[in-house]
């Protein structure tokens, strides 16, 4: 990876020198055309590379070196005829829009893929972050893959000290109203207000995930599933209290929650707690 950083930076380098060389000498030809005619052919030209410059930044290689070439191409047969038809020799600046084209697109080319390098780099190193990270940055909480670790762990712990694990969701009701009625500050407040209700409301033993950004949360309780109606009642009390969310907006916002939970069955999930949370989303339906 060090490698390729470091040859991505080199083609960078390379691409904008010799990008800004052909600007450079794109300059001196015009400024140096000398009559009028030659000048237009100049200044024509140089709007031809300039495109062909700009399809290449674009990402359009294979367009911009048909452009490039087709330009060169026209250019040529033009100074060809200018000299068997009219006797009009060539001037040497002429020589430099044979090859300024394709080197502009060439410089730019290499520019790109020394930045395209950098980039897919960067999109490495993102998967590599995500992959380790364990706690949701918007609640503090831990996020979805942790719950899936603890789970097998706190399962293996609770079949070997017969106690009952449940796992019970907290999803939002009309979230995407409240997206569209609620700014992005006052969006992530809400949520951030759930979180640390449902913290508040379960015991210090149960262990509490945010699962993704819309503010649905993950509780894991050490209880069977007579007893995690309790927390689920006091949960549901507590934030669909209006009072709980003042301050957030100038005017009360009315957040409604629905709860399921499951106990877990061995017999029913084995070892996938993928599908157990699975079975656990889809009782949400029947919280109405």
């Amino acid at each position: 990876m060090v490698k390729k950083r470091a040859t991505g930076y080199l083609l960078q380098d390379i691409g904008l020198i010799v990008f800004l060389a052909c600007v450079g000498a794109m300059a001196f030809t015009v400024g140096n055309a000398g009559s009028e005619s030659l000048l237009l052919e100049f200044v024509i030209m140089m709007m031809g590379a300039f495109l062909a410059i700009l399809l290449a930044g674009f990402k359009l290689i294979s367009l911009s070196v048909v452009v490039a070439g087709f330009d060169i191409v026209v250019y040529t047969a033009y100074k060809i005829f200018g000299v068997y038809a009219y006797s009009k020799p060539i001037e040497g600046l002429c020589y430099i829009w044979l090859v300024i084209p394709v080197i502009s697109v060439v410089a730019m080319y290499l520019f790109i893929y020394g930045n395209r390098q950098t980039e897919l780099e960067n999109d490495v190193l993102k998967e590599q972050v995500e992959e380790l990270v364990m706690v949701n940055a918007l609640t503090g909480l831990y996020n979805l893959r942790s719950l899936y670790l603890d789970l097998q762990k706190q399962v293996a712990y609770a079949e070997r000290n017969h106690i009952f694990i449940c796992l019970m969701i907290v999803e939002i009701r009309y979230e995407q109203e409240l997206r569209s009625v609620l700014s992005r500050r006052n969006y992530e407040e809400m949520i951030q207000t759930i979180a640390n209700i449902v913290v508040d409301a379960v015991r210090v033993e149960d262990r509490v995930y945010s699962l993704d950004n819309k503010g649905t949360i993950g509780v894991m309780l050490t209880c069977d599933k007579a007893g995690s109606e309790f927390a689920r009642n006091r949960i549901k009390m507590r934030i669909e209290n209006r009072e709980a969310f003042k301050g957030i907006t100038d005017s009360s916002i009315n957040v409604e929650v629905r709860i399921a939970c499951l106990q877990y069955d061995k017999e029913q999930f084995g070892n996938d707690m993928i599908s157990f949370k699975q079975k656990v989303e889809s009782e949400l339906q029947y919280d109405v």
